[in-house]
């Protein structure tokens, strides 16, 4: 790592920024874009004269698109994959579902079933019983 950062880091001192003596040749919005260049490369200049600032800009920016480059190119590969993923799990989810809740319905029912019938007999068991100890004969 470090290594490759010696090796992008070679700062170049800058010229000391001049005003192109065609100046007063050039048109209108020739001279406005050389004098906005020579402010900047004078701003330039003055901050950092050694090229430190340019160098570092410079090294920021292939940083960035070293990282850029394979994010954009991945990041979609992988939002398309979690959304398949997404979309396999809710339908396992809904299949296994149904796997599992028709047979507990039809356990179900005939459990209902056998209870109505258990409580059907427990009447008529109790009527039977009420009835034969009747002796009125109601």
């Amino acid at each position: 790592m470090k290594s490759m950062f010696i090796q992008h880091w070679q700062p170049k001192p800058l010229p000391v920024p001049v005003v192109d003596n065609e100046l007063a040749h050039l048109t209108a919005i020739e001279r406005s874009a050389e004098v906005c260049r020579f402010i900047l490369n004078k701003l330039e200049y003055a901050l950092s004269p050694l090229g430190n600032l340019r160098e570092f800009i410079k090294l920021n920016i292939r940083l960035a698109i070293s990282i850029a480059i394979p994010v954009l190119m991945v990041a979609p590969l992988v939002t398309m994959a979690i959304t398949q993923f997404k979309v396999w799990i809710a339908m396992l989810t809904e299949t296994f579902s149904s796997f599992v809740l028709f047979p507990l319905s039809v356990v179900l029912s005939i459990l209902l079933v056998c209870g109505m019938i258990y409580i059907g007999r427990t009447i008529l068991e109790m009527r039977m019983r009420t009835q034969r100890r009747d002796p009125y004969g109601y």
